[in-house]
């Protein structure tokens, strides 16, 4: 759970892609349809981490924690 709105948003969106994929995967592992999926949520995932870190250094609530 995230306190921002738009990195809940994501976090849901990555959420619904990763049950996408593994519904797919229990199916049929191997297929194109699987692997497209897989990317699909792998760069969500990816846009997210941008999006987290671009928080922290932005967002006065993260300043003076130290990581």
């Amino acid at each position: 759970m995230y306190r921002e709105p738009h990195l809940q948003r994501k976090s849901e969106e990555c959420s619904d892609l990763w049950w996408a994929w593994k519904e797919l995967w229990n199916l049929d592992m191997h297929s194109e349809e699987t692997k497209e999926a897989r990317k699909k949520w792998s760069k969500c995932c990816s846009e997210m981490s941008a999006m987290i870190s671009q928080e922290v250094k932005t967002n006065p609530r993260y300043h003076g924690i130290r990581m």
